[in-house]
């Protein structure tokens, strides 16, 4: 019958995963874009002078160095605490111009580098993508972009040194390259020493004309120990070193260059980031920490105005100062005289365009306006072509409908332009101004209305997985009602009614209705974090007992200081918390904590081999008593149990001390510290590797002693075996987390293991290890329907648990600083597991107690414990199903919503996440191992 149950479930589940894939299939679709490159002779002709025989700008730069810091936050380079003072220096005394560029969600590298060569807005699904070294559906080969123009147009010679996402986006464009992983956050020196070392020899040479280095060690930093590390600014400091190196020698090779040959035009040298981060250092999301990165031009030609205020906060004024990123493609296509992208949506940086005449700069605009307005078209071909030799006649056309405001407002900007035709080069400054006015008026009003439909949704194939999502979903309601019997399921068939509790019924109908808030989504641990303390509060007010009252009641000061620990979520996630204190003031006391928290863990494993003693009443009561072989094999690999737990937990910890230096914070001399860890192998990966290796060994001895228990106890005790097995695996998972979590995370698995021993008081130390039930009081028979059970109690630990570590909707809160812990090459599918049980660490904690719990309180007979693991099992995937169906209705109904890109979507994916990954691969895989 169970088996029977499970193959129904894994059906259903397989149906709900394909109306999953259809969903995604629309919502996520590969943007739309103009197919083909541009090319010059498709530029209309110059309004400005028709019939003029040659109406080419010459380009300003010949050659391009560009300098792409990684996570690139503007105040390291414009605030007062910034270590880059050189360039800071060519900022305030006018010699470089410098801008606060504003970065679009998904603030992640691939998605960033298309909008900076391609001028467009990548497509959403770019941000999953980015983390696949193997993928290359998302190339840029057969779509529009600078460096192909550079490439193809002026035939340039690209090299490129770094992060090998620009491998995998220009396939064929680069002459030189070496590339290397951005995946291996733990390496902070090398992965730019790499690149520093090619500056000087290729730079020297003469065979280059574009040249860019993208450096990773300061996202790096940033990933592992956030923007005030102490790494930071050397980081900072040895980038500014390369910045004065390129400068000079460019500067350098410029002079003698121009003084060579008079046709040579000097070198264009742009310092800039793909995005920035937080305040934790990460990034992916739509925070302004993370969009604000920078734009920094230098060179001959180049001139700011130079800042009168010469102090330390002279550049203030710069982190103000707001550019979209994808200007710098309609800029750099200009400044080097090739056709701008097909695809951009991009305007050009009037700053940089000075240097040219009115007559020039107004062709400029000209140019990026049609070819914007071909992006207007392409997006919707009801709008009709404007023919630039009959302008003047067109302006006559009512431009305030609605329906053709773009194309209005276009053939405006031409009409103004070709108002200073007739004599371009004395036109007045009136006219010229109303001209590049109306054309930016035209291009931004095209860029906001083109950035909000990037993408065109299969909304056939979104309808088709909500339905068939739908049909899972009553399947699985179905299932859970015809086994659970009598009062209990979702309906009770006898009295008519809701079997469900009241508290279970609330948080359904509330939590849906949250989804359908963007606030609530930003903010969703606010919503695990009241219904927590709400449980926990019905249960000290439905109390049969003042004992358990009591333990109730420390359970909630416990998740006060667990829900206080890590501020989180979009609206406050910079406030004062635990963690800022553990992190900065207080780092001695977080890996003080740390230790006492294994200790604990350890003492508390060892208490337990004294309660399975006394709950199976060993050895009398195994087969053959003491002095039967089986009942020796079973102390042996009990003891190996607690030998590789203190093996793998004291492991953990020193791999996270030596990582992390923390041994120097805690005073340790370093020969101290070498005694210390003398038990674990030479270097820093081979000590996750050995925590790998234990908790293996403390996987297979828990299996083998439960089999030993089972085999060779008296009737009546088997199914207290399934509780012992419960809580070796809900203890001997401890040191994995620990190694895969942040080290001020470490003490919250100790409040986790208080407040989770709190609802079984034959797990208290000092307890007779009996087992206990709990006392109903039957004067009140309203109680029942307003009591939660533990099981729900813990399902709402279960999620409060993933935003407690740090966790959020947001793309930004992904930790992938553990997620190489132990690998010494690159695995998309390793370090996809390793990212996450490091991310969903609290909830699989919480899941498997979930298992436990169930296996104390019905754990007595085996069969029973079987039936009431598949009730759960079905139980979560009702839960999971009726979230993932209303989330794909409301993302479904608010695709053109203003937050659709930077909180709805985040949000769907991470359900895809908690459904792909927790809830099919944890909890349904990981059941089955039980049965």
């Amino acid at each position: 019958m169970i088996w029977r149950r499970l193959c129904i479930l894994a059906v259903v589940v397989l149906v709900e995963l394909v109306g999953l894939g259809l969903f995604v299939k629309g919502f996520f679709p590969y943007k739309r874009s103009i197919p083909g490159f541009a090319r010059p002779q498709d530029q209309p002709p110059d309004i400005g002078r028709i019939g003029a025989l040659d109406s080419e700008i010459a380009p300003q730069y010949d050659r391009l160095v560009v300098m792409l810091v990684d996570a690139l936050r503007n105040d390291f380079v414009f605030g007062n605490n910034s270590a880059m003072e050189f360039t800071q220096g060519l900022l305030r005394e006018g010699q470089a111009v410098g801008f606060t560029a504003k970065a679009l969600a998904p603030t992640v590298t691939m998605p960033r580098i298309k909008a900076l060569m391609a001028g467009t807005v990548p497509n959403f699904l770019d941000a999953v993508l980015n983390i696949a070294e193997s993928d290359t559906s998302s190339s840029l080969k057969y779509h529009d972009n600078l460096l192909w123009q550079l490439k193809h147009h002026r035939h340039k010679t690209i090299n490129m040194f770094g992060d090998d996402t620009w491998l995998r986006l220009f396939p064929d464009i680069f002459s030189k390259t070496d590339g290397t992983s951005s995946f291996f956050v733990t390496d902070t020196v090398e992965v730019d020493n790499n690149v520093t070392r090619h500056v000087r020899p290729e730079l020297e040479r003469s065979d280059w004309d574009v040249t860019i280095f993208h450096y990773l060690g300061l996202d790096h930093i940033g990933h592992l120990a956030g923007p005030n590390s102490p790494l930071m600014k050397p980081k900072q400091k040895e980038m500014d070193d390369v910045v004065r190196d390129i400068y000079q020698m460019v500067s350098h090779q410029d002079k003698a260059r121009m003084e060579h040959s008079p046709g040579a035009k000097p070198t264009l040298f742009v310092l800039l980031g793909d995005h920035a981060m937080n305040e934790i250092g990460n990034h992916g999301g739509n925070s302004k920490l993370e969009t604000s990165t920078v734009f920094v031009f230098m060179g001959q030609g180049i001139r700011g105005q130079p800042f009168a205020d010469r102090g330390k906060n002279a550049l203030s004024a710069l982190l103000t100062r707001e550019v979209p990123q994808i200007n710098l493609v309609p800029t750099l296509a200009l400044l080097f005289g090739v056709p701008i992208p097909k695809n951009n949506l991009g305007l050009p940086l009037h700053e940089l365009l000075d240097a040219y005449s009115d007559t020039e700069r107004l062709r400029m605009l000209q140019l990026t306006a049609s070819q914007m307005f071909g992006v207007v078209r392409a997006n919707d071909p009801s709008v009709k072509e404007v023919d630039v030799a009959q302008v003047a006649r067109m302006a006559a056309s009512d431009c305030d409908k609605a329906s053709d405001g773009l194309r209005c407002k276009y053939v405006a900007a031409l009409w103004a332009h070709s108002k200073c035709a007739p004599a371009a080069t004395s036109a007045s400054k009136g006219l010229v101004d109303g001209a590049e006015r109306a054309y930016y008026d035209f291009m931004e009003q095209a860029n906001e209305e083109l950035s909000r439909a990037f993408s065109g949704y299969d909304v056939p194939a979104m309808a088709y997985g909500i339905a068939v999502i739908a049909i899972s979903t009553l399947a699985l309601a179905a299932l859970m009602q015809n086994r659970l019997r009598g009062d209990a399921g979702i309906i009770n068939s006898k009295a008519k009614r809701l079997a469900l509790s009241l508290p279970a019924v609330a948080l359904l109908v509330t939590y849906i209705m949250a989804n359908t808030s963007s606030s609530m989504i930003e903010e969703e641990h606010q919503f695990w974090y009241f219904w927590v303390q709400t449980m926990l509060a019905l249960r000290i007010v439905t109390a049969a007992t003042t004992g358990g009252a009591v333990r109730t009641g420390m359970q909630m000061v416990l998740f006060r200081i667990v829900r206080a620990w890590n501020q989180t979520g979009q609206n406050w996630p910079g406030e004062i918390d635990i963690r800022f204190y553990l992190n900065s003031s207080h780092a001695t006391h977080m890996w003080a904590l740390g230790v006492a928290t294994v200790v604990a863990f350890n003492w508390y494993v060892h208490w337990m081999r004294r309660l399975m003693r006394q709950r199976f009443g060993l050895p009398g009561s195994f087969d053959g008593g003491s002095s039967s072989p089986a009942y020796r094999r079973l102390c042996a690999w009990r003891w190996i149990f607690r030998a590789a737990f203190a093996y793998a937990s004291f492991g953990a910890l020193a791999y996270q001390m030596e990582r992390n230096r923390g041994w120097e914070t805690l005073g340790m001399p370093e020969w101290a510290w070498a005694l210390i860890r003398a038990p674990m192998p030479p270097g820093i990966a081979a000590m996750a590797r050995s925590v790998y290796a234990c908790v293996f060994i403390i996987a297979v001895s828990s299996a083998l002693s439960t089999r030993l228990l089972r085999l060779n106890c008296k009737q009546g005790m088997v199914g207290a075996a399934c509780q012992t097995a419960a809580l070796d695996v809900l203890f001997g998972m401890v040191p994995l987390l620990v190694l895969l979590s942040r080290p001020h995370n470490i003490p919250l698995f100790a409040l986790f293991a208080a407040i989770f021993v709190l609802f079984f008081p034959q797990l208290l130390p000092g307890s007779s290890g009996c087992r206990r039930q709990e006392e109903h009081d039957p004067a009140w028979t309203g109680r029942h329907c307003l009591r939660p059970s533990k099981t729900l109690v813990q399902f709402c630990l279960l999620y409060a648990s993933f935003f407690a570590l740090g966790n959020s909707n947001s793309l930004a809160s992904l930790d992938i600083s553990n997620s190489y812990a132990g690998i010494s090459r690159y695995s998309e599918a390793l370090v996809g597991v390793l990212m996450f049980i490091s991310n969903w660490a609290g909830p699989l904690w919480w899941g498997t107690a979930a298992l436990a719990s169930t296996a104390l309180a019905h754990g007595m007979e085996q069969a029973e414990f079987r039936r009431r693991l598949v009730d759960l099992v079905t139980a979560a995937h009702v839960w999971q199903a009726c979230t993932l169906l209303s989330l794909s209705v409301v993302v479904a109904l608010m695709r053109t919503h203003l937050f659709i890109w930077s909180v709805f979507s985040p949000r769907y994916l991470y359900q895809v996440a908690w459904f792909a990954g927790y809830h099919v691969l944890f909890v349904t895989v990981g059941s089955l191992l039980w049965l």
